[in-house]
């Protein structure tokens, strides 16, 4: 999802000289400046390390901010924005600044503010159970804290339970011939199916996207168990935590609006 629009990220960039592949490219061009310290702002804010973190590698200074403001929470660009500002600032000390630093200054900070102001992240709350809403507050709490890697196992919770929910309003069975719980890449098989079988999905794409995502509620049930804080195992780095919350609750919010077309559509 795009966070910023084409003038705010116009603004960001002539406030801290991003430009042909550098941040900062009046200090660079001085040697005042080098990607060393660009790695360190990204490290402190974001806990990304641009030199070793996969899908970093390799990228210019330039780029790999892009690449943050393209995959990162509104929090997580924010922290970048913050830390890329309180540098600015730091090195500008008593100099003399330009209508323009000023003006732009004070436009990123009001950037800064509204995306603080934004959710991490967006999950589907109109059909949530209330004893679910503790767990919602502890996602909201962890994601605005910079701490997605805390966030798996209480998402997984949420994923299970939410998707049991719709699974029941469909009349659909969510234990085996055992008797047990079927897992959360299963529930989604059968809602696909549902769907399906119901015409719930204008395209075949939709069905096909749900079908995808099967096997990454799969991979989610061992990322749960082998890299989550429900048991005392080695977390995720902050980067790929993300991308994880990011996948799961856009594929709960894409089944949940599907549910609210189809509910309106009953509304006389």
């Amino acid at each position: 999802m795009a966070y910023l629009t084409y003038i705010e990220k116009e603004t960001i960039r002539r406030l801290f000289g991003i430009s042909d592949g550098f941040v900062f490219k009046y200090w660079s061009d001085q040697g005042k400046y080098n990607k060393n310290k660009t790695k360190e702002l990204i490290y402190d804010a974001c806990g990304i390390n641009i030199y070793n973190d996969e899908g970093y590698r390799g990228l210019s200074q330039e780029k790999c901010i892009k690449k943050i403001w393209d995959e990162g929470t509104p929090q997580i660009i924010a922290n970048l924005l913050e830390a890329l500002s309180e540098y600015f600032y730091f090195a500008m000390g008593n100099d003399w600044w330009s209508d323009e630093d000023s003006y732009d200054y004070n436009q990123v900070q009001k950037i800064i503010k509204r995306l603080r102001e934004m959710s991490a992240v967006e999950l589907p709350t109109k059909q949530t159970p209330e004893n679910l809403t503790i767990i919602l507050e502890d996602i909201e709490s962890n994601l605005m804290n910079q701490k997605p890697e805390l966030v798996i196992d209480r998402l997984h919770t949420f994923s299970c339970e939410y998707l049991r929910g719709l699974c029941a309003k469909h009349n659909i069975s969510t234990v085996d011939a055992k008797g047990n719980q079927q897992p959360t890449h299963s529930l989604v098989g059968m809602l696909r199916k549902w769907y399906e079988d119901n015409q719930y999905c204008d395209s075949r794409f939709a069905l096909t996207a749900i079908k995808n995502s099967i096997s990454l509620f799969e991979s989610f049930n061992h990322v749960r168990n082998e890299h989550s804080a429900a048991h005392p195992n080695h977390l995720l780095s902050k980067a790929e935590a993300e991308y994880v919350v990011r996948i799961v609750s856009d594929t709960l919010n894409f089944l949940d609006k599907i549910e609210k077309v189809h509910e309106e559509k009953k509304i006389p």
